[in-house]
């Protein structure tokens, strides 16, 4: 077989793990029923995930488990640890906090008091909570867009396929990861949002199956730049139209929403998070 094509086989194979974890992130699938589910010999399907993905299986899953608790711990309302341990696979309370802790650098009651406390402020915040820059991009930028339809939680099922085909793309340099949002959260089912995630790719070049092509339109672009985990995305949201958007004396243009991601997941911790925002102006 075709370099070219082993690496399409793989990247196809790895996809159907990718989905099934993405999609049932509390469930514990041993390695044997993902192996099987790629087709994989057990002996080497670790491996073969860890050299195409970046990490290991288990940090997939993990990171993914405990986004989904950071997420749960952001809302108002107290979800007993013992339940959300339960719900996000953990065995035991303990354990759940062990983790939660070295990944995000504290506990998840302190987390929570802190989040919640942060809602607050924000509902009490002038216009000065994020530093708004206005950025004119005068060329379109071309991307290789994976699209995804679901909660946008689950987005990064897209990303990791995107991952698993960067070695077959014409990516260009420096490299840039972003994610265009298309639905608004609170007004369409989550079932229905619809997103895409996107890399920087070479003006005209031929795409592998499954990834198409995008190009972020020259305009004037309102920038945020977002430090933390994803799960709290939203605050810089409401902020953005709620409070700036409505003073400024501006109007949202023609584009869908950017997120621009200024490092990853898979070797930053979550607090440690940049993401800009990029709303389009007319």
């Amino acid at each position: 077989m075709k370099k070219t094509a082993t690496l399409y086989d793989y990247s196809r194979r790895l996809q159907r793990v990718l989905g099934l974890i993405w999609q049932h992130p509390q469930q514990m699938y041993s390695l044997d029923q993902l192996a099987d589910a790629a087709h994989f010999s057990p002996y080497h399907f670790h491996r073969i995930y860890r050299e195409m993905m970046g990490e290991s299986l288990g940090m997939t899953q993990q990171r993914l488990r405990l986004l989904h608790a950071a997420r749960a711990l952001g809302k108002p309302g107290e979800l007993p640890l013992s339940r959300l341990a339960q719900q996000t696979g953990y065995g035991s309370s303990a354990a759940f906090v062990r983790a939660f802790a070295a990944s995000y650098g504290q506990t998840p009651g302190a987390y929570r008091r802190e989040r919640l406390m942060m809602l607050q402020r924000h509902h009490q915040q002038e216009s000065t909570m994020y530093q708004v820059r206005i950025h004119t991009q005068d060329q379109p930028l071309p991307l290789g867009i994976c699209h995804h339809r679901g909660p946008y939680i689950q987005i990064g099922e897209a990303f990791a396929k995107l991952q698993l085909t960067k070695t077959a793309l014409p990516v260009a340099l420096p490299l840039g990861w972003f994610g265009l949002y298309f639905d608004d959260p609170q007004s369409v089912a989550p079932s229905e949002l619809r997103s895409a995630a996107a890399l920087t790719v070479r003006t005209g070049e031929a795409l592998p199956d499954g990834v198409e092509a995008f190009a972020i339109p020259p305009a004037r672009y309102a920038i945020i730049e977002h430090l933390g985990p994803y799960s709290e995305l939203e605050q810089a949201y409401q902020w953005l139209y709620g409070v700036w958007l409505p003073s400024s004396g501006e109007q949202p243009g023609y584009v869908p929403l950017i997120e621009h991601y200024l490092n990853l997941p898979i070797d930053t911790p979550p607090n440690a998070l940049r993401t800009e925002i990029w709303l389009a102006l007319q």
